[in-house]
């Protein structure tokens, strides 16, 4: 049976809560509390009014306020190593991935900073350039399923309440891994429960194998 395995990136392949921990500090030291506070109100603005995370409009919408600090606050916002950031084994699973089926990045995210994290982590290498990125993943599984055709899916993410809308619409087609990182992960599901958690994505190899049957090779 062809199989796709479709990966959650932030809090899943990412250590994200760490990125915007160091960010934050990063521009607290360069701007001051109060312009780094501004920065991160025109940021949950910009979640709120684009229904996403979206790094170039939350700039854009500071720099239009204030264009004193705006080249520092873009060097810092796109400074970032995301490769410093992967989770141990994330590549490694990614990997064990290609023994089993096909990996499919699926990220939800703004599509300029959200796809250049990917490709600046090496996960875009990883996984050979299978990387889709949209505002809400569970609303573009058709797409999704036209894209990468399959008998069977799996679907690997922090927050089990994604699992769970994914699961109420693709049936027995997927299995869920609920990869317990970062400040989702205790969030319950919010319909069927994941097939399987596992407590670091440096797990998912063996538990993606032992949920579908697969013998190791």
């Amino acid at each position: 049976m062809e199989l796709v395995v479709l990966l959650d990136v932030d809090n899943t392949l990412l250590d994200n809560d760490r990125v915007k921990a160091d960010i934050a500090s990063a521009l607290e030291g360069a701007l001051g509390d109060a312009r780094a506070q501004r920065f991160w109100e025109l940021y949950d603005s910009v979640r709120v009014d684009a229904d996403v995370v979206d790094y170039p409009e939350t700039l854009r919408r500071f720099v239009a306020e204030d264009a004193s600090d705006g080249d520092v606050v873009a060097g810092i916002v796109g400074g970032i190593r995301f490769s410093d950031y992967l989770y141990p084994g994330a590549l490694d699973a990614i990997a064990g991935c290609w023994e089993l089926g096909t990996p499919v990045v699926l990220s939800d995210g703004d599509p300029v900073y959200q796809v250049a994290k990917i490709a600046r982590a090496g996960i875009t290498t990883a996984v050979r350039g299978n990387v889709l990125v949209y505002d809400h993943k569970e609303r573009h599984l058709d797409d999704v399923r036209e894209r990468y055709p399959a008998d069977r899916y799996a679907m690997v993410d922090d927050k089990a309440a994604i699992l769970s809308r994914m699961k109420a619409l693709l049936g027995p087609a997927l299995v869920t891994l609920h990869v317990q990182q970062g400040h989702y992960a205790g969030e319950p599901p919010d319909g069927p429960p994941p097939d399987r958690s596992i407590a670091s994505i440096g797990e998912l190899a063996p538990a993606l194998r032992e949920e579908l049957g697969v013998a190791a090779g």
